[in-house]
């Protein structure tokens, strides 16, 4: 009897467990962590490449002062940078060449119009271009800028047209007065209208 009541306890607890279905074992995910992006004060660079000679050899410098506004902590490194604001004293040009930099004040800044400075806004962005208005010689046109960035710098690279600021006067003033500097293995004296610009700033990515 004894032997029969075993029997009978083990089917039951077969049968019980044949019924509970497979064994689960239960994972938490750990939270994705939040970031928050912030704007290195201090870090902007703008690069510009001018071209002379028919061969369009490149001639580069930079501005050493350079005002930043409108950049508040955003959640990605492109929205940091949605509503920013610049302002540059074209007395600031550096071309490594003091007796170059009073030549580009004097004669291409120094016959435009209301151009003591350059300045501009951000009008659009994406993860791969960014819109900029840029105002000089009186005149506000919109600049396309290929744009990169990675967790730490943001990098905005385009071409612009003077003519698009009515600065093609201004450039052939430069021109004459660098007539003989601008010269190539042809003797033709050249500066073309087109100017690179290269735009650096650092950030910093902070996470929970």
């Amino acid at each position: 009897m004894k032997l029969l009541q075993q029997i009978s306890l083990f089917t039951l607890l077969t049968s019980m467990l044949a019924c509970s279905g497979p064994q689960t074992t239960e994972t938490t995910e750990a939270p994705e962590a939040k970031c928050s992006y912030t704007f290195n004060e201090g870090s902007v660079n703008v690069k510009w490449t001018a071209f002379k000679t028919t061969e369009k050899i490149g001639v580069s410098g930079t501005f050493d002062t350079i005002s930043v506004t409108g950049i508040q902590s955003a959640n990605s490194a492109i929205e940091l940078f949605s509503n920013a604001g610049f302002s540059i004293p074209v007395s600031s040009v550096n071309s490594n060449n003091p007796d170059r930099d009073k030549k580009i004040l004097a004669s291409f800044f120094g016959s435009m119009l209301e151009t003591t400075t350059l300045s501009g806004k951000v009008v659009g962005i994406t993860d791969n271009d960014c819109s900029v208005v840029i105002n000089m010689n009186g005149v506000s046109d919109t600049c396309i800028f290929n744009l990169t960035h990675s967790d730490s710098a943001i990098s905005l690279v385009s071409s612009i047209e003077l003519g698009n600021w009515n600065a093609l006067a201004s450039a052939d003033s430069l021109n004459q007065i660098c007539f003989d500097l601008h010269k190539g293995a042809d003797g033709v004296s050249k500066l073309w209208p087109d100017v690179k610009l290269e735009i650096t700033a650092g950030i910093t990515e902070t996470c929970d």
